[in-house]
């Protein structure tokens, strides 16, 4: 369990998401192959995020950064870039079909779901925060900054206690 995670699947439950952990998306051999990839291991999905009253999933990949010089802009280049969903279309279109498919059939979510991918980050690169806050708006793609998660504790901290990371931390941060 990634601390960071837990607490951003409780922000989420809070505007009524489901939420499950570390997805595995699992490609086919031939789906590999097609993109390119022919080893590529499973696709982990930091949170999966539902929300049946909108028929939506959401891919959320989750960087915190904290105590480095946070998410760059470079990360999401299409040659070399580390958050692969986000950089590479062929394997994100692939894998999002396959995610749909994987997702309707055990019953996580209704038929034909629209998806949406979000990056919530902890800390960005204060030479990368336009530049990238510009490339998830063409995408269309959600980004999540540190404002975001401190507006959603404090919201969160008048709230009747329950036994949530992210509860407990909105609880203690109003105290602080």
């Amino acid at each position: 369990m990634d601390a960071f995670e837990e607490l951003v699947a409780g922000l989420l439950r809070r505007e009524g998401y489901w939420t499950h952990q570390s997805y595995k998306v699992v490609l086919s051999k031939q789906d590999k192959v097609s993109i390119g990839k022919p080893s590529l291991p499973r696709i982990e999905i930091d949170i999966l995020g539902y929300k049946a009253s909108s028929n939506t999933l959401l891919w959320v990949e989750c960087k915190s950064y904290l105590d480095s010089g946070g998410v760059s802009l470079s990360n999401f280049d299409a040659e070399n870039g580390r958050y692969k969903v986000f950089a590479n279309k062929e394997l994100r279109s692939v894998a999002t079909k396959q995610l749909i498919s994987q997702a309707t059939k055990s019953g996580l979510a209704l038929g034909q779901p629209k998806v949406e991918y979000w990056l919530v980050a902890g800390h960005i690169a204060p030479q990368s925060q336009s530049g990238l806050q510009e490339r998830f708006d063409t995408e269309g793609w959600k980004l999540r900054t540190d404002e975001w998660i401190v507006s959603h504790l404090k919201a969160m901290a008048g709230d009747a206690y329950e036994d949530d990371v992210a509860m407990i931390v909105a609880k203690l941060s109003r105290t602080v």
